[in-house]
């Protein structure tokens, strides 16, 4: 991306530009719309409806920048362009002010036109104004079901059939369970009422063609799979989940360590390393401080609406089991669950349901004002933003970290976790954490499994963006009002991460009393390193879906025996620059290790036994476990984009 420049002084300004973006009646020009219906004239034909873009102007050496104003009456002036509102820069003080030299973020007009329109507006103005459409967000849950079919080659097999499902748990019928039925053709789909039942018909299907079906009670219960179900028509077809209980013991009534916090070391740190006096922001869907393990949480605003103080609405659940994650508590006699950093000061910015990159905008805005240390975002989509990724840079050199779930489309990392100037986290699961019969044992990759248990996850994006993973699948945590919820997804893997380094800004010798105390770039690239330095590489025999590895929170605040504190990147470490050297035939680099000599290894750890001396740290190994495949040579484009990471291109 080029570096903006600061504003010139030519004599070409407004007035000028006006030439370039307005008609002789002072309106943008018109093309390729139709004026729409007014109500009561009758029927129209349906036509593509204007997608929503966001327009930001742009500083460019020797020419005068846009004010808002004149470019939001502008807008107004063209009859095919409706403006729906203006989003404010953040207020910026002390060093990143513009009274200081720092360039001014820009300011937003959010108008609804065509996208013929917007690419001529684009156009007429040049590098002068950012036109990006804004994409609806979304929240990295529910990783793809069953690959449906091809509406254009669609054959009926028959005329289908009704079934009701009722679902039970250990205390009677559950309703608001969301049911899900597979077959040849689309999926039937139905919510449990009262009694716990659900009627679905299925066109097109006999019950022979049923391939599966899935339900997920919305609170306390596992989900369930199960393949080829016999299901009877027009009669009732019952189903028993398990409660989450039922396999965590004395849960929820004693406070629970998830698997993943345990394979990261969360339970084996000191009970003082908290996260205290760290700054948290989780932009999501809300969060509910009616939970028991969220009701410390008292600081956030809605984006969306109206409301500001609606952020304490969380309607979807997405928001507060990503917060539950991250900072669960407190720890003692209450139950529940608990999180990485459960004395951090948690901010919440709601921008769920119905968030655009927009609300994206507005909402690192807010963290930039209020000072956050690390934004946790379990979210993406779209094309990628200049406007937002401009965002995320003034927050890296503000001192803010931006951990970001690579997504959930199973293909490349998506926007903004594609983005240079955060971290990307992917997903993993183990197995051994979760019932047989949950849809969580459909979401291992095929072919790929660790000697310890550990699987990527087949719904996470993968490529060389990925700097770590995490545990995301399988994930109990907090959910609406009062309950728990175990959900998959690179959104769960996120909070992870994001409580970790926490942990490390609040804890770790040099960002208390080291040469990284000020809030600046080199600040947030420090907590990258070390997060991916220290983690626990993982032989899934494809760097690209694992990045460094599993962060380790032990090695990652040096409180690991023998363990010395982080030093320099090694190049033996990176996983592209490893790629590169096996590439051109070259012997691979050890990095140097940690363990002195004279040190022992760690007691959980057990050489591994395929003739190498490397000795893996993570978690204990199960014998007899499939071996890795071999690791599968990248295509040229992976093969350039390695030798543009490790500066070669």
């Amino acid at each position: 991306m080029a570096t903006k420049g600061k504003s010139g002084t030519s004599a070409q300004g407004e007035h000028g530009a006006a030439e370039l973006t307005t008609n002789g009646n002072g309106a943008l020009p018109e093309h390729g719309t139709s004026p729409s219906p007014a109500r009561g004239q009758g029927p129209a034909t349906i036509a593509s409806r204007p997608a929503q873009f966001m327009i930001a102007p742009q500083q460019q050496p020797g020419l005068a920048t846009f004010s808002i104003d004149f470019l939001t009456q502008q807008l107004t002036n063209s009859p095919d362009i409706e403006v729906v509102k203006t989003v404010s820069p953040p207020r910026l003080f002390g060093f990143q002010s513009a009274d200081l030299g720092q360039v001014p973020l820009s300011p937003l007009v959010l108008a609804k036109m065509t996208p013929d329109k917007a690419r001529l507006l684009q156009t007429q103005a040049g590098e002068r104004c950012a036109v990006e459409r804004d994409e609806r967000l979304t929240y990295m849950l529910d990783p793809t079901t069953p690959h449906l079919p091809n509406p254009g080659v669609l054959t009926p097999l028959a005329d289908g059939f009704t079934a009701t499902i009722e679902v039970l748990g250990q205390d009677g019928p559950l309703p608001e369970a969301e049911v899900y039925v597979f077959g040849s053709m689309w999926p039937a789909q139905g919510i449990t009422d009262a009694t716990g039942r659900a009627t679905v018909t299925l066109q097109g299907e006999t019950p022979e063609t049923i391939r599966s079906i899935l339900v997920k009670p919305k609170v306390d219960y596992w989900t369930f799979w199960l393949d080829r179900p016999q299901l009877v028509p027009n009669s009732v077809n019952r189903i028993v989940v398990r409660a989450l209980g039922a396999v965590l013991r004395s849960f929820p009534g004693q406070q629970l360590t998830g698997w993943g916090e345990r394979a990261m070391g969360l339970d084996r740190l000191p009970p003082s390393f908290d996260g205290a006096g760290i700054k948290i922001a989780v932009i999501d869907s809300g969060l509910a401080p009616t939970h028991r393990n969220l009701h410390g949480i008292r600081e956030g605003t809605s984006i969306v609406g109206n409301d500001k103080t609606a952020w304490t609405i969380d309607t979807i659940g997405h928001g507060s089991h990503c917060a539950g994650i991250i900072a669960g508590g407190p720890i003692g006699s209450g139950g529940g669950i608990r999180g990485f950093a459960p004395a951090a000061e948690i901010h919440v910015c709601r921008i769920f349901p119905g968030g655009r990159f927009s609300d994206l905008v507005s909402a690192l805005d807010y963290c930039m004002e209020h000072g956050i240390d690390v934004a946790n975002m379990s979210l993406g989509g779209g094309e990628p933003s200049r406007i937002i990724e401009d965002r995320i840079i003034r927050a890296k050199q503000m001192g803010m970290a931006c951990i970001i779930a690579a997504g959930n489309s199973s293909g490349p990392v998506q926007f903004p976790a594609s983005t240079p100037h955060c971290l990307a986290v992917a997903a993993l699961g183990k197995w051994g954490e979760f019932p047989d019969d949950s849809y969580h044992s459909q979401q291992a990759l095929d072919g790929f499994q660790s000697r310890d248990g550990y699987f990527p996850a087949k719904f996470s994006c993968f490529g060389p963006e990925v700097d770590v993973c995490a545990p995301g699948v399988a994930i109990v945590s907090s959910l609406p009002a009062d309950g728990f919820g175990a959900w998959d997804g690179t959104s769960m893997a996120t909070p992870h991460v994001t409580g970790l380094a926490a942990l490390v800004l609040a804890h770790h010798p040099d960002f208390t009393k080291g040469s990284f105390q000020n809030r600046d770039a080199r600040r947030v690239e420090r907590l990258f390193q070390i997060l991916k330095e220290t983690a626990t590489p993982l032989q899934f025999g494809d760097p690209n879906r694992t990045g460094a590895g599993l962060p380790n929170a032990m090695r990652a605040l040096g409180l690991e025996t023998g363990v010395a504190p982080v030093a320099a990147a090694a190049s033996g470490t990176d996983p592209s620059l490893a790629t590169l050297r096996r590439l051109l035939g070259l012997r691979p680099v050890e990095a140097p290790s940690m363990i002195p000599a004279s040190a022992p290894a760690p007691q959980s750890v057990d050489p591994l036994q395929n003739g190498s001396g490397h000795v893996m740290r993570g978690p204990a190994q199960i014998a007899n476990a499939t071996v890795a495949p071999m690791m599968m040579d990248p295509d040229p484009a992976q093969i350039r984009q390695i030798m543009h990471r490790v500066g070669l291109l």
